[in-house]
């Protein structure tokens, strides 16, 4: 059976991404996971790019943790992520979030700047000041 989420909820996309990884088709596929756009007269304009990770402890993560995050992006990952979000004219940002939502933690991917730490206001306040930007 596929993983499943709290609340019984199934990762619909899980079994397909699994499969297509088997498959050496000469291209290389990536989970984008949040795209934030604004819809300004009928037009879509891109805010952000977003890697999304929950931390699952009620400690501060150390910077061993941190450190891990950017690990996983240290390969292609990490520049693929960074190429989409150029081409959109954004940044990308990985955001570790606690798992009961509050507090944040950002590393902007693009500029190589974090970890900033917020609470979920703050996180609120942060995602509203993005949007104006554009």
């Amino acid at each position: 059976m596929p993983n499943l989420r709290k609340r019984g909820q199934e990762d619909r996309s899980l079994i397909y991404t699994d499969w297509r990884r088997t498959i050496d088709v000469g291209t290389y596929c990536q989970d984008i996971d949040q795209v934030e756009y604004r819809i300004i007269n009928g037009e879509i304009v891109p805010v952000l790019m977003l890697e999304l990770t929950r931390y699952d402890y009620d400690t501060e993560p150390t910077k061993g943790y941190f450190a891990a995050i950017l690990e996983r992006f240290s390969k292609s990952q990490r520049k693929a992520a960074t190429k989409f979000a150029t081409l959109l004219g954004v940044n990308c940002i990985i955001v570790l979030f606690k798992h009961d939502l509050t507090k944040f933690w950002l590393f902007n991917l693009t500029t190589n700047q974090g970890w900033y730490s917020l609470d979920k206001k703050g996180y609120e306040d942060w995602l509203v000041r993005c949007r104006r930007k554009n």
